[in-house]
């Protein structure tokens, strides 16, 4: 008895208590095992439940953002027509995955795969001419067009969320002239809710900012810096006329960006 308790502390630790500590062990895996079945029940049925729920929380959820897609994609045509795109349709089309035979059946909903998202995903679709079909706007929104569909989106959700800072980097892409001066006075309106920071490279956007920096590249030693400057009333005028004209500047043109000033 002596030398089988010696192999005993030898193989579960050296002590007496480790060896009992370890018997513990044993019997409760043993009692796992034998109540195995019920267990696998209990699990089947909690995982039944869970299920259950979940079906019904991601097909209110879908429920939900169909109402919602149909009342954002109105609000977005208006606010596209405000921009200078008046005949622009616009949709949010829901689609799912179906299920097949390698989806796991508990993630799987009236013949839908589920995902993180729900049982659908969010598609943005646009035409932006008269007679067109509507397309995903990923793939077929043009510079111009996909700028404005951004400020759009971010215009209507600036009333709603509680971000403080909103950041357009050249929103002026692809577009110019009339449609310039809109954004610009629309972007004017999201910066009485909110801080407002936009890099254009347009003086019809940049003359509504309430401050003007201007950011210059040089290479010093070999090496590229960025410089940032802080422009004041009449460097700003300058800036203007340097994004209108160019390096020469006329006296017509110094006239023209002070009158866009001005204006703004």
């Amino acid at each position: 008895m002596k030398h089988f308790l010696h192999k005993l502390k030898r193989k579960y630790g050296g002590s007496l208590d480790t060896v009992l500590a370890r018997l513990t062990e044993i019997e409760k895996e043993i009692f796992d095992i034998e109540h195995l079945s019920g267990t696998l029940e209990e699990t089947q049925s909690a995982l039944a439940c869970h299920h259950a729920e979940l079906c019904r929380a991601s097909t209110d959820l879908s429920c939900r953002r169909s109402q919602a897609a149909a009342a954002l994609a109105q609000r977005v045509e208006t606010e596209l027509s405000a921009l200078k795109m008046p005949h622009t349709r616009f949709q949010i089309a829901l689609r799912s995955t179906p299920a097949d035979e390698t989806s796991e059946p508990f993630l799987t909903c009236e013949g839908k795969a589920l995902s993180e998202y729900g049982l659908d995903r969010a598609v943005f679709l646009i035409a932006p001419n008269p007679g067109e079909a509507l397309k995903p706007l990923s793939q077929i929104a043009s510079g111009g067009e996909l700028s404005r569909v951004v400020l759009a989106l971010k215009a209507i959700l600036s009333n709603n969320d509680a971000v403080e800072t909103i950041i357009f980097d050249e929103v002026d892409s692809g577009i110019g002239g009339g449609a310039a001066a809109v954004v610009g006075k629309k972007l004017l309106d999201l910066s009485g809710h909110h801080q407002v920071i936009c890099i254009t490279h347009l003086p019809q956007i940049a003359r509504f900012g309430n401050h003007h920096f201007r950011i210059v590249k040089n290479i010093q030693e070999g090496r590229t810096a960025t410089t940032v400057q802080a422009l004041n009333s009449e460097d700003r005028i300058h800036e203007l006329a340097r994004m209108l004209g160019g390096e020469t500047l006329t006296p017509a043109t110094w006239e023209h960006a002070r009158e866009l000033l001005e204006s703004s």
